[in-house]
């Protein structure tokens, strides 16, 4: 836990999400709420601005073919094709293949941030981190190309200045909100009052992006759900 507690007496600045606090309830449980977020209907994405039609449905194109074959095999002549326009069409709305990446990158930046499980009213801090696990789950469940799509991004970033820029805008936003919630349950006490949040915040998002590494090559055996709940109970104030 030394990796995890603060680096000073005060707490980092973060933004503050204030909630009224309710009781506990099943807060020491793991997160039975995955049954119930499974039935509940799938939505229908719409992250791209409906302003432009025919920009959109390149950028779903684009978006479906990456999840189905990976950037190496995105090629523009398919992505035209799929719409059912021609290559001079498509590179109206898009000059180039890296503008158009782009676009999908900011369209998946759109479904991580809006596609949440529904969250009780007046959560603690600590179920409100366990839920962000239910969140992963149902990402993974109505919109199961996401994943794929922001793995193949994730990589595309060490090479692509653009795709860089807006992942980090994205990944920045994430830990900032868990950062928030584990601010949160430290000061109210659901969390160990030396822990540092932001560097809890980095360690239970990190294990979200390599559970989802580890999910897609061994779905059944990766104790992905226990995992989580070890590493929150972790965060937990030691008792004597």
């Amino acid at each position: 836990m030394n990796c995890l507690v603060r680096r000073s007496d005060s707490l980092n600045q973060v933004i503050e999400m204030p909630r009224k606090r309710t009781p506990a309830r099943a807060a020491d449980k793991a997160p039975a709420a995955l049954e119930k977020v499974a039935k509940k209907p799938r939505p229908e994405p719409a992250s791209v601005p409906p302003a432009d039609g025919r920009r959109r449905e390149l950028v779903l194109a684009a978006y479906q073919l990456i999840a189905e074959s990976g950037l190496e095999e995105l090629r523009t002549r398919d992505i035209a094709a799929k719409v059912g326009i021609n290559i001079s069409t498509l590179h109206y709305y898009f000059e180039t293949k890296e503008d158009l990446i782009a676009a999908v990158v900011d369209h998946m930046t759109e479904l991580f941030r809006t596609l949440r499980a529904p969250l009780t009213p007046g959560a603690s801090a600590l179920e409100e981190l366990r839920h962000a696990f239910v969140t992963h789950m149902y990402r993974r469940r109505v919109e199961p190309s996401l994943e794929l799509v922001v793995q193949e991004m994730m990589l595309r970033a060490r090479r692509d200045e653009k795709v860089r820029a807006r992942l980090e805008l994205m990944l920045l936003g994430w830990n900032g909100y868990v950062e928030s919630v584990i601010a949160r349950g430290v000061r109210d006490g659901d969390f160990a009052r030396d822990l540092d949040p932001e560097i809890a915040a980095a360690v239970v998002t990190a294990y979200a992006m390599g559970s989802n590494l580890q999910h897609g090559v061994r779905p059944r055996s990766f104790p992905e759900e226990a995992g989580y709940e070890r590493l929150v109970s972790l965060l937990r104030p030691k008792r004597p």
